[in-house]
This record gives C-alpha cells, sequence and structure tokens, in this order.
C-alpha cells in the first residue's frame, strides 16, 4: 500500500513532466480541490447544531415552515 507522503511525491514527479502552458489548468483545478474540502468542512462544523434545539423552536422551523414563508412574503411584497 503507498502512504500519503509517497503519494504526494510521486504527484510531485508527475507534475514537473506537465508542460508550462498547462501550468494554470492544473493551478485552478487543484484550487477547486482545495475549495471543496473546505466547505465540507465548514458544513460538517454544523452537524449537530439542532441536537439541543427545544421542541417548540423546532416546530416552527419545520412543521410550520410552509405558514411562516407565506407570512414573510407577504411583509416582501407590500
Amino acid at each position: 500500500m503507498i502512504t500519503d507522503t509517497q503519494r504526494r511525491n510521486q504527484i510531485l514527479r508527475r507534475i514537473s513532466r506537465i508542460p508550462k502552458d498547462k501550468l494554470k489548468d492544473l493551478d485552478e483545478y487543484v484550487s477547486k480541490l482545495e475549495h471543496s474540502v473546505g466547505n465540507k468542512s465548514r458544513t460538517l462544523s454544523f452537524a449537530g447544531s439542532w441536537q439541543d434545539l427545544d421542541d417548540d423552536v423546532f416546530d416552527d422551523l419545520t412543521v410550520n415552515l410552509i405558514s411562516n414563508r407565506k407570512r414573510n412574503r407577504r411583509r416582501i411584497d407590500e
């Protein structure tokens, strides 16, 4: 099995063989990868945030969602 360090070194060797005109594309791709990892971490940081939520508040956010949106929409339209 290949270790993380070995895989990183293998990738770096492959990058060194990429033509200069493709480096910008590679940089953009790597940036997208970094961004997607950050988004997942931020999203997962909210895991369990509703765990200790009061039942009345939870019902207001879920069960009464449609009526709350209708009520709020009227304020915006006025």
